[in-house]
């Protein structure tokens, strides 16, 4: 398995993002639910193993940092992948993230990051 690029591009104002730092959480807030969908759809596409019928959801955002002098920062987004097993009737949820680095430019934030699907698949 390879590692694969998401962008972002989220509309918000340099004043807002100074805000993120102290409750980084409202990030989520200003990115649109058409590209938290496609996020969710890029995580199931990458994932190795479909079983159980993956869904993304639990978003999180931490590890905020922003350097204002160089336009610049990065972000980790947390989220849950859910499973549920009809067959056997059990579900099972596991964790993972996706580091973000980003710039800004006027009132808008290009966010890129990397996902790679850990899970083992013998």
């Amino acid at each position: 398995m390879e590692a694969k690029e998401f962008e972002f591009n989220i509309p918000i104002s340099q004043e807002q993002i100074g805000s993120l730092e102290i409750e980084p959480q409202t990030l989520l807030d200003f990115i649109p639910a058409s590209q938290t969908d496609k996020l969710k759809e890029f995580v199931f596409d990458a994932l190795g193993n479909k079983d159980g019928g993956p869904e993304v959801g639990n978003l999180k955002v931490a590890k905020f940092k922003f350097d204002k002098a160089k336009n610049k920062g990065s972000f980790r987004l947390k989220f849950d992948i859910d499973r549920r097993y009809c067959c056997s009737d059990t579900e099972s949820c596991s964790s993972d993230y996706v580091d973000f680095v980003f710039t800004t430019e006027g009132k808008n934030m290009l966010a890129k990051g990397n996902y790679f699907d850990w899970t083992m698949n013998n």
